[in-house]
């Protein structure tokens, strides 16, 4: 089968397009025929080897997250031959950049009937990291006001419409040059983080800092009495960050990190969403795997909304 693998740790040129062995199939997982996948930052993080304490790097190894596709042959007695599906592998581990995948059963779940594979493939990270996040850290309740940083993103358009699925009253930010879409997804007000600041009168129920810029020292004083502040990195672009955001985890109650894991029943919840019409997948950009490179390259630099997909 045919493969996006790299040899050594680095940029998105480190990519080859091979062909490698099919994976065995063991009991309670499924062979895929993998349609499509996508870019997430924790794939670019992976390719560059911030990850390398927990992957290593022996030989040719494919990285990836993201996946949806038809199902090719089962041990798994929830899935049969045909059925179509979504999910995400463990992010660290990866393996989705390629024609054939196996997934395990907590790692996937059927596709949502009213979008193409291609569209599946943006959703499954990203979604249950709002999941996690909003709802299972941040405990989001019906008619909450929430502030969504970053609302424009992968995640963070995610994070708006799962809000709204609510009937939660949603705030954003985002750059100037975005405000429009994000109105256009839900948002009831917008600021332009390069333009403007949040007013100080501005409370909330809960803050989701999509952007994993910021940490709760920083907006404690805009959550509303028992108000949660869920972050993505909790600012942690270094070892400083990192360590402040730690600290502010351990002195506020009201700081959480979601650290996202697969879960087939947030799956579930997200094909919901996705059928009940409250969640729309939003694409940047689409790549073939042959172009994987070119696909990593605009996901780093960033600067648009939605994410970058890549076909299988």
């Amino acid at each position: 089968m045919k493969a996006a693998v790299i040899e050594k740790y680095g940029g998105p040129e480190v990519f080859k397009i091979k062909e490698v062995p099919v994976p065995d199939l063991k009991d309670g997982e499924v062979l895929i025929r993998n349609k499509a996948s996508s870019v997430n930052p924790i794939d670019i993080h992976v390719r560059e080897g911030r990850t390398k304490i927990v992957t290593g790097l022996f030989g040719d190894h494919i990285i990836g997250s993201d996946f949806s596709g038809t199902v090719l042959a089962s041990k798994n007695n929830k899935y049969n031959q045909g059925d179509e599906v979504f999910g995400f592998l463990n992010a660290a581990l990866g393996g989705a950049y390629s024609e054939q995948i196996i997934a395990k059963d907590i790692n996937l779940c059927h596709k949502p009937a009213n979008i193409n594979f291609t569209e599946a493939a943006s959703l499954p990270l990203v979604g249950c990291t709002v999941w996690q996040g909003l709802i299972g850290l941040g405990k989001l309740k019906n008619r909450d006001k929430i502030l969504v940083m970053g609302c424009t993103g992968g995640v963070g358009a995610v994070a708006v419409q799962i809000a709204r699925s609510f009937d939660c009253t949603v705030y954003g930010t985002c750059s100037g040059d975005h405000v429009d879409f994000a109105k256009n997804i839900g948002c009831t007000e917008v600021w332009a983080y390069d333009k403007e600041e949040i007013p100080e009168n501005h409370k909330f129920n809960l803050i989701f800092d999509a952007s994993g810029k910021h940490t709760i020292s920083d907006f404690i004083a805009q959550l509303e009495g028992e108000g949660m502040f869920i972050s993505t990195k909790g600012g942690a672009e270094n070892f400083a960050g990192a360590a402040k955001a730690l600290k502010d985890v351990a002195i506020h109650r009201q700081m959480k990190i979601v650290v996202v894991k697969p879960d087939r029943h947030d799956l579930y919840k997200i094909k919901q969403t996705v059928e009940d019409g409250w969640l729309k997948p939003y694409i940047a950009e689409i790549f073939q795997l042959e172009n994987i490179s070119e696909a990593h390259s605009k996901a780093q630099k960033g600067g648009f909304t939605g994410k970058v997909v890549i076909e299988i």
